[in-house]
């Protein structure tokens, strides 16, 4: 059967998640099977046309876990004849708890459970040091993101999450991601 490396792909609004998932997905697909899950709710903000309510944020959490586990067993099925399959995950329900902190002022505790179970085999968190640009996605800007960036490395500790910071321009973030999946597959070769 073939083995799926699940990669979370974290860090605030407009640190480039999205992009580097997507690029990844392509980069590793000459050798591996892989895909990238898109950030639920991105889909669920252009579907309803808003922003979710408090009373939404567990089905933003459940329909990001949802996705990822379609998109892993339709990408094992489609490689079983390959030993490794990659699946990049833009986000993952840890910022759905931590956005429930930063914009609704308090805790989710059915959220808060999903996002304790990261079951992800390697996390990369996006640093905050390309320029914030809006991505057509209604957003809260610098200084929320500077917030929510203090958060995620907060829950990451709180959590023991281990993590590779990712940083500089898209070229170089593009690098040191593919560095630690190289990495993350080596170690599973021996």
């Amino acid at each position: 059967m073939t083995r799926l490396f699940k990669i979370a792909i974290i860090g605030a609004e407009c640190t480039g998640k999205s992009s580097l998932a997507e690029g990844l997905s392509h980069y590793f697909s000459k050798c591996h099977s892989s895909n990238w899950v898109p950030e639920y709710l991105r889909l669920f903000v252009e579907e309803s046309q808003r922003t979710p309510l408090l009373e939404e944020q567990i089905l933003i959490a459940r329909e990001q876990k949802v996705l990822e586990e379609r998109l892993g067993q339709t990408l094992q099925i489609s490689s079983k004849d390959s030993e490794y399959a990659l699946l990049f995950c833009d986000t993952t329900p840890l910022l759905t708890s931590i956005y429930n902190q930063v914009i609704f002022g308090k805790a989710d505790v059915l959220v808060d459970q999903i996002a304790a179970q990261h079951d992800y085999d390697l996390t990369l968190f996006t640093q905050k040091d390309l320029p914030w640009v809006s991505d057509g996605v209604q957003r809260d800007g610098p200084k929320t993101q500077a917030a929510v960036h203090e958060l995620i490395q907060l829950r990451l500790q709180e959590l023991q999450i281990p993590y590779q910071m990712i940083s500089g321009s898209f070229e170089q973030r593009a690098l040191q991601a593919q560095e630690c999946v190289s990495h993350l597959i080596k170690q599973h070769q021996i």
